[in-house]
């Protein structure tokens, strides 16, 4: 598996300008999960995401989803689109301690008293991201590449792995089954994605790479 480098931390972004991304992503998440129970006809008081609609997106209109491209994703675009942005959403709401992602705070007009957290809380908050998407590609790739086996750099980061305790939706890893990995693979690639550009002004929203693990096996 290719590791790119690390992009370093530069300038960290602004409250306003990370509220504003929740609050337009807050809308993304509405807008996909309607897709999902519409089209899957699961009633909407029984999926598990729970985050109210959050009104007219007045900023940062460009990262919205079209409602033209929603509409033309098949039924597993909208899951992988929906658990990625969720994941975003996560870790925007993380960003100002103390909210609840399923009960947000009004992302139009901050308290003025909502703190955010530190650039070097955020950093650790990206490793352990890191780490945790590392292990659950790993054991994805472990499940189903059969030609990584041959591979013995795959037989030294997979003795890493196996040491590696993680938990997916409360079940130990290498118990959970191959839904619950894939679902907990989108969530963190979005995780991941939403902090690197909060924490470093160089990226662009989504942006190629933005995804992408740099941690290596041995650092874990």
């Amino acid at each position: 598996m290719q590791l790119p480098q690390s992009l370093a931390a530069l300038t960290p972004r602004g409250p306003d300008e990370i509220a504003a991304a929740a609050h337009a992503t807050q809308a993304n998440v509405v807008a996909l999960r309607v897709a999902w129970c519409r089209l899957s006809g699961q009633p909407m008081e029984d999926h598990e995401i729970k985050t109210p609609a959050p009104g007219p997106v007045r900023k940062m209109r460009e990262i919205l989803v079209d409602r033209h491209v929603i509409k033309s994703y098949e039924p597993n675009e909208i899951v992988i689109r929906l658990r990625q942005i969720w994941g975003e959403f996560c870790s925007l709401c993380w960003s100002f301690p103390f909210v609840d992602p399923q009960k947000p705070i009004n992302f139009n007009d901050l308290p003025e008293n909502q703190s955010i957290r530190c650039p070097t809380e955020v950093l650790t908050k990206l490793d352990e991201i890191q780490k945790h998407l590392w292990r659950i590609r790993h054991e994805q790739r472990r499940r189903h590449d059969s030609e990584a086996r041959k591979d013995p750099a795959f037989h030294r980061e997979d003795e890493i792995a196996l040491g590696y305790p993680l938990r997916i939706y409360g079940v130990e890893i290498l118990n959970c089954d191959d839904a619950s990995l894939f679902t907990a693979a989108c969530e963190y690639a979005g995780m991941l994605a939403a902090l690197r550009w909060a924490s470093d002004h160089r990226w662009t929203w989504e942006a190629p790479g933005i995804m992408d693990v740099t941690v290596r096996a041995d650092s874990l």
